[in-house]
């Protein structure tokens, strides 16, 4: 029992860790946003196990119901593997095919694994009860109420990080400025030397708006559906869009209207001519 009790509590690290990845201190890894989203859904498709857990757990326990074990393991483990089913989507919408096969992969090696275990589970003559049950329904539960007690500070820090960081690439454009009359029309380069400092977060962007600009980084929104664009301007002349062609095709008027944007929710940070707009 205490290595299961290990393997449960390992379990729930391992997934928080990774839900938490975009939001640590560190270089940019473009792996850490779609395994975060994968650990999200872990976290919330995995309550769908939970009531079938419970009935596994009750046919193991109870001698009326345990010529019933075999059934509700074989419904867990099909809800399971629609469960899966949908992780490896969700990892296919972010990454791609290359980490949603891996997924895949992995299932069903562990489902080799796992499936003699699954065989024996008709045997009403085993001597202990499978441990697997507990894993259903710890695992999930535990993961979504540390999920929903850690992201959003989590966010805010790596968010905050973030905008700390860009004060010396800010400091660089305001100098451009007293130097030359006008702020820089672009800073694309092969290495943009000034980093967010966060795993999660790629870059700056910088692009000129009116007489100011804006600084842009996008980061993990943890919302599902929702892209989180984090703006400076130091004039409060925020503007971000949803589509390219919108600035190429509409005039400014049409920009400046809320509809224009495509944005759903605008944001003003606790630091100084920042906002964060969230897109669906």
């Amino acid at each position: 029992m205490i290595r299961h009790s290990l393997g449960i509590i390992a379990a729930i690290a391992f997934i928080i860790a990774y839900t938490l990845l975009p939001f640590f201190p560190g270089r940019y890894d473009p792996l850490a946003v779609p395994l975060s989203a994968m650990a999200q859904a872990i976290g919330i498709l995995g309550l769908v196990l939970v009531p079938f857990g419970l009935l596994w757990l009750a046919a193991d326990r109870s001698p009326r119901l345990a010529q019933w074990r075999h059934v509700f393991s074989g419904i867990t483990f099909i809800v399971l593997l629609l469960v899966w089913a949908c992780v490896c989507l969700v990892l296919l919408v972010h990454s791609g095919f290359v980490l949603g096969f891996a997924a895949l992969a992995l299932f069903i090696y562990a489902t080799y694994k796992v499936w003699p275990r699954l065989r024996r589970t008709g045997d009403t003559t085993m001597k202990s009860p499978s441990a697997l049950p507990y894993y259903l329904i710890i695992v999930p539960v535990a993961v979504v109420l540390l999920q929903f007690a850690l992201v959003a500070p989590a966010i805010e820090f790596s968010r905050n990080r973030a905008i700390l960081n860009s004060a010396p690439l800010i400091a660089a454009i305001e100098n451009y400025r007293i130097k030359n009359g006008r702020y820089p029309t672009s800073l694309v380069a092969q290495l943009p030397d000034f980093w967010p400092g966060v795993i999660g977060v790629s870059e700056y962007r910088y692009e000129p708006q009116g007489d100011a600009y804006n600084l842009i980084f996008e980061q993990f929104a943890y919302h599902f559906g929702t892209r989180e664009f984090v703006i400076y301007n130091p004039r409060d002349e925020h503007a971000m869009t949803a589509h390219a062609i919108d600035v190429l095709e509409l005039t400014p008027n049409q920009l400046a209207l809320e509809r224009g944007r495509g944005h759903y929710a605008v944001n003003n940070s606790q630091h100084p001519h920042w906002k964060y707009f969230w897109f669906d």
